[in-house]
């Protein structure tokens, strides 16, 4: 008998006994979600909540406050290792079982591993109806994008601008915004064990999302308000200075250890949450035709969701965009969140110095490189209005060795870097004809076709603001 076998055994015997006893809750994001804030809450509670009959494991924190939750568990089924998954379960049972408690777990890894849980867990729901109940929080699809845009940059790496992030949205859509893992959790655990819950931005006339999270739990309301934290954002999206300096900083970041990255990150979080009064990137900050768009594809997406799940509120999930506001300069100042880096962060500082030196030496380009040289107060020589071909293409096209795609795949790259879009997507649809096999001429191809419609949508909302400002 092996030992996920063992486990279910030794379960059916104490479920039988006890069918009242004992429950798992699942608090499975969605991600963008206020996840950060409810497991921080959670973690810093955990004996309070052993006192009102739940057990919360403990998980690792950073200086921040955010963390992945029981993220050790999703990782172990995204490997398949169901017996060390069970292992790890059954250990959070024993003591559970041990106490008289109801086991609580929460991390986003499980969001897209609804099959997976439920392989590990169905031996529970057959033998007790709605042993388990699967929590999720669904966000506004728009904010969501804001915030994955956000969380690329501040996490992963990324240099991309929100308009680049987005347009590649409208070709493929997002299977998790079009509520494709919710039906997929309540197929396998049912409806009547799923509660869908629509996310709400903290503010001051919105219950905390811990508050929301309690009551699921069942925990009595006259002890909710003695257990709530004080108001706080947890992991909140950086403000734009901060923002736009990590995503210029990403430049040079990525060829350096991740520790450096990580010490930034954690910096300007902190620079982010003590300066409430800057702004993040908003609904707002997208062209009005792109957020119209990408608003009315998600909406008809949902719908099967929403009319399966009533507590989700329309009206919340897809407002309509909010007007612009007037922002300072300090807003949008990198040189303030800079300073802060240097004050927290001198040693990392001065390593990202050397690294955009030595690349700089080495004749790296680029306007979002030479912008962080200037940010960093490095000297160098502005380029030229216009640059011919880099060496390298010049080789490429010059060799006798290289086929008609690879030339042709190179001009193309040279006419989107001087802003000819229409001149390069005709030069790569060539490449194609020439080698329709060429996998990184067609995502090249993709790529200025995304450019391509961001600008068009960015200047048909120009003429929309222009016409307005005429009348």
């Amino acid at each position: 008998m092996n030992i996920i076998k063992k486990l279910m055994v030794k379960n059916r015997v104490y479920l039988s006994r006890n069918a009242g006893d004992i429950r798992i809750f699942l608090h499975i994001g969605s991600p963008k979600a206020g996840s950060s804030a409810l497991q921080s809450f959670m973690l810093s509670s955990r004996k309070s909540l052993e006192r009102l009959g739940f057990y919360y494991p403990g998980h690792g924190i950073d200086k921040n406050g955010v963390s992945g939750g029981h993220g050790q568990l999703g990782g172990i089924l995204r490997e398949g290792d169901f017996e060390a998954a069970a292992a790890l379960v059954n250990k959070w049972l024993s003591y559970a079982r041990k106490k008289k408690l109801k086991l609580v777990l929460s991390s986003e890894s499980f969001f897209n591993q609804a099959q997976a849980l439920h392989t590990l867990l169905h031996e529970y729901l057959n033998l007790v109806p709605e042993t388990i109940r699967v929590i999720a929080f669904v966000r506004a699809p728009i904010d969501y994008l804001m915030g994955n845009h956000n969380q690329g940059i501040k996490r992963h790496g990324e240099t991309w601008r929100l308009s680049t992030h987005l347009a590649p949205v409208m070709r493929n859509g997002k299977p998790s915004l079009a509520g494709v893992p919710l039906l997929q959790w309540a197929d396998a655990f049912g409806d009547d064990s799923c509660r869908f819950l629509t996310y709400q931005k903290p503010s001051a006339d919105q219950p905390q999302i811990e508050v929301v999270f309690l009551e699921e739990l069942g925990v009595p309301a006259s002890e909710v308000s003695a257990l709530l934290p004080e108001r706080r954002i947890t992991n909140r999206s950086y403000v734009r200075s901060a923002l736009e300096l990590k995503r210029i900083l990403n430049t040079v970041l990525s060829k350096l250890p991740p520790e450096i990255g990580r010490e930034i990150d954690w910096a300007l979080q902190g620079y982010s949450d003590q300066h409430p009064e800057e702004d993040s990137l908003a609904s707002q900050d997208i062209p009005e035709p792109l957020y119209q768009e990408i608003n009315d594809m998600f909406l008809a997406a949902m719908e099967p969701v929403m009319q399966r799940f009533p507590s989700l509120d329309r009206d919340v999930l897809f407002p309509p965009q909010g007007k612009k506001k007037a922002r300072t300069a300090e807003m949008r100042n990198p040189y303030r969140p800079l300073a802060y880096l240097e004050a927290q962060c001198p040693k990392e500082l001065d390593i990202i110095k050397e690294e955009a030196l030595s690349q700089y030496l080495s004749g790296r380009q680029g306007y979002a490189f030479l912008k962080l040289l200037d940010l960093l107060g490095l000297d160098f020589e502005e380029p030229s209005a216009r640059t011919g071909l880099s060496a390298r293409a010049r080789g490429i096209i010059a060799s006798s060795k290289m086929k008609e795609a690879d030339r042709l795949r190179e001009l193309g790259a040279y006419f989107e870097q001087q802003g000819l879009l229409d001149d390069a997507l005709l030069l790569l649809q060539k490449a194609l004809e020439a080698r329709p096999g060429g996998g990184g001429i067609k995502k090249m191809q993709r790529r200025i076709a995304d450019k391509k419609s961001v600008l068009e949508q960015v200047n048909s909302s120009d003429a929309s603001c222009d016409d307005i400002t005429a009348h």
